[in-house]
């Protein structure tokens, strides 16, 4: 014991846009930190699409306040709708190079046995994706799901292959139909992960014009071909969704709710980089 304390003020790099569509205000921050991970902050604010109704108040037995299956009152008169935002975030990652490869990790307990006599171990088992197809994919809670994009001829000085490592955050699934029109049109929605071999001419998760789009654009045309991902050029798509079951706080202006990703280095470096910042 040293009997001192040592503590180090963190510096972010943030770099911010925000965009106005219709009643909302989005805010994305990209937050670089000096342990080597980014930090993706998407703020959400604005006015709910309400609309007016008899109602003053809702039922005895509703604590909820829920005038009906879809919306909930947030005023005297007005009630708001239940409803969902979805973005998707467009990764090209350039781990030590272009030639990457795509994992995914998932965790498990292990079995009793003499491996483990306290009951108390897990693995992690990392699987790599042979082609686009394949890593069509969405969250798993109860594996504690990653997906990581990794150099295969690089390693750090322990011997392992140099990654970045997406960690999701809060999320959802969609609730509209499948063959709604809406969906149909953004099939990105329909898995929180997805990779692709780089291609210049495909930047959009939508295509190019999804309100005009009779569907298919996107990401299920982009797959279409299932090109090979390993040791490839690859660029990763992440799903975010956001489920809004609208509140009396949030009216008539809604605090700000964040929601985000993180991408952490794993075996990028041989020990934390944020060891030598200054006092």
């Amino acid at each position: 014991m040293t009997e001192k304390n040592e503590t180090r003020r963190a510096r972010e790099l943030v770099l911010s846009a925000v965009a106005t569509i219709g009643n909302y205000d989005y805010a994305i921050n990209y937050i670089f930190k000096q342990d080597g991970s980014m930090e993706v902050d998407l703020a959400l604010t604005g006015i709910m699409l309400a609309k007016g109704v008899k109602e003053k108040r809702a039922d005895e037995n509703n604590s909820m306040m829920k005038m009906d299956s879809s919306g909930h009152l947030v005023a005297e008169h007005v009630v708001a709708p239940h409803h969902q935002h979805f973005f998707n975030f467009r990764l090209d990652f350039d781990v030590d190079g272009t030639n990457n490869s795509v994992t995914e990790m998932n965790s498990s307990a292990m079995a009793a046995g003499v491996d483990n006599p306290y009951l108390n171990g897990f693995v992690m088992r990392e699987t790599m994706f042979k082609t686009e197809r394949e890593a069509q994919r969405s969250m798993d809670l109860p594996a504690a799901r990653v997906w990581s994009v990794m150099n295969p001829s690089i390693k750090n000085s322990l011997g392992q292959n140099t990654s970045f490592i997406l960690v999701p955050g809060a999320n959802s699934l969609p609730y509209v139909a499948p063959d709604s029109p809406v969906r149909k049109r953004a099939q990105f929605i329909n898995s929180h992960f997805w990779a692709t071999r780089y291609n210049g001419d495909e930047i959009y998760a939508a295509g190019v014009y999804p309100n005009q789009s009779k569907g298919g654009g996107g990401l299920p045309q982009y797959l279409a071909n299932n090109e090979s991902l390993e040791n490839q050029d690859v660029v990763v798509w992440y799903t975010l969704g956001v489920t809004h079951i609208p509140r009396p706080e949030e009216w008539s202006v809604m605090p700000t709710t964040h929601v985000g990703f993180k991408l952490l280095p794993g075996a990028f470096f041989n020990r934390n980089p944020a060891l030598d910042v200054p006092r």
